[in-house]
C-alpha cells in the first residue's frame, strides 16, 4: 500500500493539488471511520519510507499534498508551529489546574 500511495501523492503536488484521506482510503479499498486514522497513519508511514515532503491542510482544497516550493513549506511549517503552542498551552493549563486541586 505504501508503494501505490507514494504513486497517488506524486500526482498531487502542491496545495491547490491536495487529495483528502476519504479519496485515498477509497483509492486503496480501505473501509475507513470518520477518523481516517489507519489512512493517515500510513500516510505518515509512507512520507517516512520514501522521504516525501508530505503536508496537509485544513483549508479549501483540503488534504494532504507534496510541498512544492518554499511558501508551502513555510506556511506548513508556521501551521505546525501554531499547533505545538496550542499543545503546550493546553498542557500548562491542566498542569496548574491539576496542582492547584491537590
Amino acid at each position: 500500500m505504501h508503494e501505490q500511495i507514494r504513486q497517488i501523492m506524486e500526482e498531487h503536488i502542491g496545495k491547490r493539488n491536495a487529495i483528502t484521506s476519504a479519496e485515498i482510503a477509497d483509492m486503496l479499498g480501505i473501509d475507513e471511520d470518520d477518523t481516517h486514522s489507519k489512512t493517515r497513519r500510513l500516510l505518515l508511514e509512507t512520507a517516512k519510507m520514501y522521504k516525501l515532503p508530505m503536508a496537509a491542510t485544513t483549508n479549501y482544497p483540503k488534504g494532504y499534498y507534496l510541498i512544492a516550493n518554499d511558501e508551502e513549506y513555510d506556511e506548513y511549517i508556521a501551521t505546525l508551529d501554531s499547533r505545538i503552542d496550542g499543545i503546550e498551552e493546553r498542557k500548562e493549563i491542566i498542569t496548574d489546574n491539576y496542582k492547584r486541586r491537590k
